[in-house]
């Protein structure tokens, strides 16, 4: 993917950097940065593009991110909106793959944690039980000084390794495909797209956007994100579904119109093969896991 190469602040003192933010709505560009990211939600709720997934985001979920892993958190758009008590809050720490050492990650004790930097090229979601012990540890390595920072962050890694319950994200590396000089192009589209799901997009008004033909265009977002921009916003309009029929009690022929798809047998189809079960099997799942 081709993203904003974003600078993260550093801490003077420190080898690696934590940080709780209270803000309006998250950082919301296509960006990329050499640290390794775990980012805990504690207040927000938005869609979320790690690698090649499109997905929702919400309060309470925790992720790890890899180096160079190109992300973005867009909060819904009354985050936008000033409104009085409507804030995005995160616990946040990035620290660079090389803090350790090769040499300290590779004996024996080490080989959990370094494979767990390996697949967070991917992108992680923490779960269940792992996820509650990793956000107090979060926020011990926050407050924390010297080398007890070290230590509980180890600690944390090594909770994180050693779960059965954690979800990769992406599909492909999507690092390997980087390209500075065009950093621009990918955020402007994935913005647009976000903006104007609910309505049909021809490729040609896409493609103009980053100041394309649509054929040319089609080329460079299959050899950037690995998929077609038609199954993008496929997937755009099902995760914005998920999160009307998790959220809402409109009906489901109302989510269809407004999440984007203007038939109803396509918006099953097109749902049920993206999130593995139809409208009404998700919603009744979610109400069930949320009773």
């Amino acid at each position: 993917m081709i993203a904003q190469l974003f600078k993260v602040h550093e801490t003077p003192g420190y080898s690696f950097n934590t940080r709780h933010d209270i803000v309006s709505y998250f950082y919301n560009q296509w960006h990329y940065h050499p640290e390794i990211e775990l980012v805990h939600i504690v207040r927000g709720t938005g869609s979320r593009f790690i690698g090649d997934s499109v997905d929702s985001f919400k309060e309470d979920d925790l992720i790890l991110i890899g180096a160079n892993l190109p992300h973005l958190f867009r909060n819904d758009d009354v985050y936008y909106m000033n409104m009085p008590g409507v804030q995005a809050e995160s616990f946040t720490i990035h620290f660079l793959p090389e803090i350790f050492g090769q040499a300290f990650l590779n004996i024996p004790e080490n080989k959990p944690i370094q494979t767990l930097l390996e697949k967070a090229a991917y992108g992680i979601s923490i779960q269940g039980e792992t996820k509650v012990k990793v956000k107090k540890l979060m926020q011990d390595v926050h407050f924390a000084s010297k080398s007890e920072r070290i230590i509980l962050l180890m600690q944390l890694l090594s909770t994180i390794a050693y779960a059965e319950d954690n979800v990769t994200i992406a599909q492909f590396n999507a690092s390997d495909t980087i390209h500075k000089s065009d950093e621009s192009r990918l955020n402007k589209v994935y913005q647009y797209t976000l903006n104007n799901y609910a309505r049909e997009i021809t490729l040609a008004e896409v493609a103009a956007i980053v100041y394309m033909v649509p054929h040319s265009f089609c080329r460079y977002f299959k050899q950037r994100t690995n998929k077609r921009y038609s199954q993008f916003i496929l997937e755009v309009r099902v995760s914005m579904a998920c999160k009307m029929l998790a959220e809402t009690d409109n009906s489901i022929a109302v989510v269809c119109w407004e999440s984007g798809f203007k038939n109803f047998s396509n918006f099953n189809r097109h749902f049920k093969a993206i999130a593995g079960k139809s409208p009404l099997e998700y919603r009744k799942s979610y109400k069930g896991m949320n009773k």
